[in-house]
């Protein structure tokens, strides 16, 4: 009986894909707000945002790594929000004229700083309106493998920073006014909608309909708890961090 001998063949392994770049992509976010300047800038801030974050956020998701995925989202809507926040105080006729609904969301909430009434305290304008934002976020992320939900996310967190950035400037004490007017509930909602962001986004980044376990769906019970602590906050807390507020803009 005779033997052959085939030689074994070796593959080198390919190194994975640095996502190196895209995180430095991710320091570029501050400087889109000056996108506004730009012809059609009012759309083209929301629509370019999630751009600096999405290389880097999809591979985690694809991934499993949503802890990271969310970190990710995170860094990436506070740097967002710090470079809305900069315009308005650099150029406070272009972000008025850049930031979609951000005069309108600005009037509402100082209405409401000053006067203590207004659809902040009222939680049967507010909540359907959040539950509003929620169900379309929700959507657009699972459609789009997260990209259209962080559109959405951008949009909501320019004129919600556009009112953070004015009343910095209104009190007299840029930074410390900023940081009150990021009022609690909204921080709890914004780590929610990442949360909810990431986990919706995987099933188009792994093509399969359903791509969740017990790990998700105590990640979407933990989103969900943020989005009623959102709201439980807010009802209870709005009036009196109302009055706080307008002790920071004085006489």
């Amino acid at each position: 009986m005779g033997f052959r001998w085939s030689p074994v063949r070796i593959r080198a392994s390919r190194p994975r894909p640095t996502t190196t770049g895209s995180l430095l992509w991710l320091l570029v976010t501050p400087l889109l707000p000056w996108l506004v300047l730009a012809p059609g800038g009012q759309w083209l801030l929301p629509l370019v945002a999630p751009s600096t974050l999405y290389g880097a956020f999809a591979q985690r998701v694809r991934e499993g790594r949503y802890g990271a995925a969310w970190g990710l989202g995170m860094a990436w809507a506070g740097l967002l929000s710090a470079g809305v926040v900069l315009l308005v105080y650099a150029a406070p006729e272009a972000a008025r004229q850049g930031i979609l609904h951000g005069e309108a969301y600005r009037q509402e909430m100082f209405g409401w700083i000053l006067t203590g009434h207004g659809k902040e305290v009222t939680p049967a304008a507010f909540v359907p309106e959040h539950l509003l934002h929620l169900g379309a976020f929700v959507l657009l992320a699972w459609a789009s493998g997260g990209y259209l939900g962080l559109v959405l996310g951008a949009l909501l967190m320019g004129y919600m920073s556009y009112f953070v950035g004015a009343f910095g400037a209104a009190s007299g004490a840029p930074v410390a006014g900023a940081a009150a007017a990021w009022v609690p509930w909204s921080v709890v909602r914004v780590a929610a909608f990442v949360l909810l962001g990431t986990l919706f986004a995987r099933p188009l980044l792994v093509r399969r309909r359903w791509p969740f376990g017990r790990r998700e769906l105590r990640l979407m019970a933990l989103a969900a708890a943020g989005i009623g602590g959102d709201l439980a906050l807010k009802t209870l807390s709005a009036p009196a961090y109302g009055r706080f507020l307008a002790t920071l803009l004085g006489p």
